[in-house]
């Protein structure tokens, strides 16, 4: 099947009817055929126009679409990456968790042992002081103790006087 010939407004203008008896004014028919002319040329023209701007907005059409297509696929770009920060922040705060308790465990057994450190070092301590104390008794046990009688002026032994002994105060 065939595609129909289209009239032009050129194809309009140049149509010449043959002459009949008692025909129409052919004035008259020109004029008209001028009007249709007219009117066809500017019907062409608004198609024409009118083809052009589907045209073109299909192509404005098109590149909306080629636009949202990218904005979804922006999208969801976005969202897989927010869910792998939300993943990997996770991760992360896990990880410093798990930090934090195995930090805090040695420093309770630094503290546990200093601890126990400082309890050694007490009762060491105190043994000593107590051992240096019980030297101190004895001392002055042993040389504080009550002084012998001291000999009698001119008792005979004039010769080897008794050593003196440091005098030391006592206190009470």
């Amino acid at each position: 099947m065939s595609t129909p010939v289209r009239l032009t407004p050129i194809d309009i203008t140049n149509k010449r009817f043959r002459r009949a008896l008692r025909g129409y004014r052919p004035g008259e028919v020109d004029e008209f055929l001028q009007e249709v002319v007219a009117d066809y040329e500017a019907v062409v023209v608004e198609n024409a126009r009118l083809r052009e701007q589907v045209a073109q907005m299909q192509q404005e059409l098109d590149r909306y679409r080629a636009m949202e297509e990218a904005m979804k696929e922006a999208l969801v770009l976005a969202q897989r990456t927010a869910d792998e920060l939300r993943a990997s922040a996770h991760r992360e705060a896990e990880v410093i968790r798990a930090q934090a308790e195995i930090q805090a465990r040695q420093q309770m057994e630094q503290y546990r042992k200093a601890i126990e450190d400082l309890q050694t070092a007490r009762l060491q301590i105190a043994i000593e002081l107590r051992a240096a104390l019980n030297g101190m008794l004895e001392f002055v046990n042993r040389h504080l103790s009550p002084l012998p009688p001291e000999p009698e002026p001119n008792s005979g032994n004039a010769e080897h006087p008794e050593p003196e002994m440091p005098h030391v105060e006592r206190s009470t």
